[in-house]
């Protein structure tokens, strides 16, 4: 079959033309929604104050070695960004050294048999972090036990050696292997022992600025249809002697199974926080949160307004990972109007987007805390593995991360 005679433009076309659509953007003449008719949240002001936050989360697949961490840091810092959110516990493993959890499998992708990766990650960005002047915010996944179908390979690690805080089913089934994270029994007192265990040894032994909770929520969409989770025997009795239920048979049982669950996600959550400030004062207690404060509640059960109100957070990082920039404004607006006081720092998915949308949310977020963009190596060159390396992809990425810079330092500027 011939061969069309279309011919794709090349990567360096293709840059330029993204590059001059990024320049309208820059002087605000693509912002949508923002432009004559003042700001599209209710009753609040649009300036952004010098200490909002301008965040990143880099995670786990984004360094192997002191260099990848250094270099990421730097990057970050140079592009002007105040606040890392930096990934140190993917599936129940550490990032850093540890004595309660093995080492993180992917700090070994190029070298498969050692064990030990001859530096400390965490060690090293904190280190690095201070010394660019950025926040680095310990960024831990709580409740996620193992991804993927396949098995760890250390021995020791929770997945093998704990088999009992996976979630169990009304029929004794743990939950499945899929290609999301199988994840542990959030009501369990011997994994709430434990991640609160965790979260102590990283506060005591590291000067991280914040603590910062991901997958601190009951995940129900990796779960089978029309199962009950947890329902192992010693689950339903802690159940049955919280609320008074006798059964999970009927609506009113399976809301109140629910609002146990829930109760318990809450309860881990308080002390994490009230013993990560009592070791270290002054530390930010942040969580990762649903994209609406009544999903997550509802849903997801993640009570995060009632942690603002409490305060038992200092702030939430809403995940608003969306291309529709109406969506993004109800979401941001709804979380607005549950926090008070308290700040709060919408999640831009910027893996979703052209370039020129990342730049408009970011306008978009001004009635908020500032924003933290998702994630690093969209941006940023990085050994993640998963983002291509490509000729357009590295030119998309310079595009988005030049203009970003832009803005952000014409904000330290004013």
């Amino acid at each position: 079959m011939p061969r069309t005679s279309f011919a794709a433009p090349s990567p360096f076309a293709f840059f330029a033309a993204v590059v001059i659509v990024l320049a309208g953007v820059l002087t605000g003449s693509m912002i949508q929604g923002c432009s004559s008719g003042g700001s599209p949240f209710r009753g609040l002001s649009p300036s952004r104050g010098s200490e909002e936050m301008r965040g990143i989360w880099i995670t786990r697949w984004d360094y192997r070695s002191a260099v990848d961490v250094e270099r990421a840091i730097d990057v970050a810092a140079e592009a002007g960004f105040t606040d890392i959110f930096w990934q140190i516990r993917g599936q129940a493993d550490a990032y850093y050294r540890s004595n309660l959890e093995p080492w993180g499998e992917e700090l070994f992708r190029d070298k498969p048999n050692a064990t030990d990766p001859g530096f400390d990650p965490l060690a090293v960005a904190v280190s690095r972090a201070h010394q660019q002047g950025v926040r680095l915010h310990g960024w831990i996944n709580v409740y996620p036990l193992w991804k993927g179908t396949g098995q760890p390979k250390d021995p020791r690690h929770p997945f093998i050696r704990k088999p009992t805080w996976r979630l169990i089913d009304q029929t004794g089934q743990p939950q499945p292997q899929n290609e999301s994270y199988v994840v542990a029994n959030p009501t369990d007192p011997a994994v709430q022992a434990h991640i609160a265990a965790v979260c102590r040894d990283i506060v005591s032994r590291y000067a991280i600025d914040g603590l910062h909770l991901d997958y601190v929520r009951f995940v129900g969409d990796m779960l089978p249809e029309g199962k009950v989770y947890p329902a192992d025997p010693a689950s339903i009795s802690r159940f049955y002697k919280a609320t008074g239920h006798r059964t999970l048979s009927t609506p009113a049982d399976r809301a109140a199974h629910d609002g146990w669950v829930r109760d318990e996600i809450t309860r881990l959550v308080e002390r994490i926080s009230s013993e990560s400030r009592r070791i270290r004062p002054g530390i930010e207690l942040s969580a990762a949160v649903w994209r609406d404060p009544d999903l997550a509640r509802e849903t997801q059960l993640q009570d995060a307004a009632r942690w603002l109100e409490e305060g038992t957070l200092d702030r939430v990082l809403p995940m608003i990972y969306t291309d529709d920039n109406a969506v993004f404004v109800r979401d941001l607006n709804a979380w607005l109007a549950v926090a008070g006081k308290k700040p709060v720092t919408p999640g831009i998915g910027a893996y979703k987007h052209k370039p020129t949308q990342t730049l408009e949310q970011i306008r978009l977020s001004e009635p908020g805390a500032g924003y933290c963009i998702f994630a690093f190596a969209t941006i940023f060159e990085s050994v993640n593995p998963f983002e291509p390396k490509d000729d357009t992809a590295i030119a998309v990425r310079t595009a988005r991360r030049r203009a970003i810079a832009a803005v952000q330092n014409s904000e330290r500027s004013d």
